[in-house]
């Protein structure tokens, strides 16, 4: 008697798997999967947009690193500029520095040094809604101190700050006349390390 209660139990069981879900089901599946994505969704956008610019600012901030380290290494004047055209060993001795240029280039100042093309990025390949502001270009000498696009030296720190259409997120990398290097964040008090101010000023970077 019990076997068979057992086996009409396993039985039904069976039948209810081989039938599978219901329409219902399905729908309501559907229906929670739908709210959970509406809601997801902005936050998701919002966290790729900040992401996006902290990477971006990484970039910069390794960029000039790297460019006082191959001044330093050659022994001799190294450029990082901002551009509008777009990098590339071909084009390194055409493409021109702008002032808040949407893409970069590291390149050796001296026009008959051999592989005078160090590094470059185009802006839109990191994520599109990105600006930078600040100077055209800047060298680091073969001593590692930090130039004008002249060649002179600076008096004051060289800040480039990186924002993204569509989030209020915004990070300065700047450079001190004597080549150190730093990210900061303006949003944050000052007090906090990873904090722009006292270092520069609101207006350096707002």
């Amino acid at each position: 008697m019990l076997a068979d209660q057992q086996g009409d139990v396993v039985s039904k069981l069976r039948t209810r798997t081989e039938q599978g879900a219901t329409l219902l089901e399905l729908m309501v599946t559907v229906s929670i999967a739908a709210i959970l994505m509406a809601v997801g969704l902005p936050a998701m956008s919002d966290w790729i947009r900040r992401s996006s610019v902290g990477t971006a600012s990484e970039l910069i901030q390794n960029a000039l690193r790297q460019a006082e380290t191959e001044a330093i290494r050659r022994n001799a004047d190294v450029e990082f500029a901002l551009t509008n055209d777009t990098p590339s060993v071909s084009a390194v001795s055409t493409v021109v520095s702008a002032d808040n240029g949407k893409n970069w280039i590291i390149r050796v100042v001296d026009a008959t040094a051999s592989n005078r093309y160090v590094n470059g990025s185009v802006t839109k390949q990191v994520s599109e809604g990105l600006s930078y502001a600040g100077p055209a270009s800047i060298r680091f000498s073969g001593a590692g101190r930090v130039l004008d696009s002249t060649g002179a030296a600076v008096g004051a720190k060289q800040v480039y700050r990186v924002s993204r259409t569509g989030t209020d997120l915004a990070y300065c990398v700047f450079v001190t006349p004597g080549g150190a290097v730093k990210m900061c964040n303006p949003a944050y008090p000052s007090g906090n390390p990873r904090a722009c101010q006292p270092i520069l000023t609101a207006a350096e970077c707002p």
